[in-house]
């Protein structure tokens, strides 16, 4: 039998997509795949600690029904409150068997009392909420052992108030000496001292880190960038729940929906007059004078 030859098949080369690219100077190729994100060798891949630490975003009633701590129950008391009120204007609007005046009456009542209620009960919300917040967040600033940034002892106040006075000296001082873009900045000069004081502890430390701390609140520093390096996990955990309680603080709210119906003192002005309870917009009856129901009247004669 005759030996088969292979043909050979000659390709014509089709004009490079898009899709395949070469790297020039590279040695060899590298094919693009569509549909893939391109690969961008400067950015860091995020780490299983940087996703799970990713907040997750919530609704009004989660964030309410998780909430712990001050002011929870009377933020609660407040919501329950309104949606009350919203579903009485609800039930007096679909349901026909009472009157308009009933309706108006019945829910501009219900909205005074609800008014009031939420009146008291939202400041104390407020109120305990931002107590609270301001509590987690002094427990969330490290400080020496058996040391606290509020004391009432007078030789710790005292010994406060002269390490308040050196520290706004150091300050003065690195204000008036250095200058230009490497002058020691005044956070970091707190930081270093705040570093000091915790390292050298007892009524000493303790009076150090204090003056830090007022002079940061009342210089406007942020404290966070001077105690953050120090901060163990309970004290970060305090920060949270200062954060959160702030939060709910801002979303504890003092609106009242009005009712959805005229004000009775309107009704009775638009209205005509109205004669008994059933009437239902029945014209008043008016008596006439007396005699003059069936009164006699002179007709001309069809004859004259």
């Amino acid at each position: 039998m005759p030996k088969k030859t292979a043909k050979t098949e000659t390709k014509t080369e089709a004009t490079p997509s898009p899709a395949s690219l070469v790297a020039a100077g590279s040695g060899f190729e590298t094919t693009a795949v569509v549909g893939l994100p391109k690969f961008n060798p400067h950015a860091r891949p995020a780490t299983t600690e940087q996703v799970s630490t990713t907040p997750i975003r919530q609704s009004y009633e989660q964030v309410q029904e998780s909430a712990r701590g001050a002011g929870v129950d009377e933020w609660r008391a407040v919501d329950k409150a309104r949606a009350e009120l919203s579903e009485l204007y609800h039930n007096l609007r679909e349901d026909s068997r009472y009157s308009e005046e009933y309706k108006s009456e019945t829910a501009w009542r219900r909205y005074e009392e609800t008014r009031e209620k939420i009146e008291a009960l939202a400041p104390e919300a407020r109120s305990k909420m931002l107590k609270s917040a301001e509590n987690s967040e002094r427990f969330s600033i490290p400080v020496p052992e058996k040391q606290g940034l509020i004391t009432q002892d007078t030789d710790k106040l005292l010994l406060s108030a002269h390490e308040r006075n050196r520290l706004e000296g150091l300050l003065n001082r690195a204000e008036r000496q250095a200058k230009g873009p490497f002058k020691t900045k005044p956070v970091d000069i707190l930081a270093r001292e705040y570093e000091r004081g915790l390292g050298e502890g007892g009524p000493g430390g303790g009076a150090t880190v204090r003056a830090v701390i007022q002079l940061a609140r009342d210089y406007g520093f942020d404290i966070n960038a001077i105690v953050d390096a120090h901060r163990k996990p309970h004290h970060h955990g305090a920060l949270e729940d200062a954060q959160a309680a702030r939060m709910r603080a801002n979303m504890v709210g003092r609106s009242v929906p009005q009712p959805p119906f005229p004000h009775p003192e309107q009704i009775g002005r638009t209205s005509p007059q109205r004669t008994g309870t059933y009437s239902a917009g029945a014209k008043t009856f008016t008596p006439r004078e007396k005699g003059t129901l069936f009164k006699k009247t002179r007709r001309r004669r069809s004859w004259k």
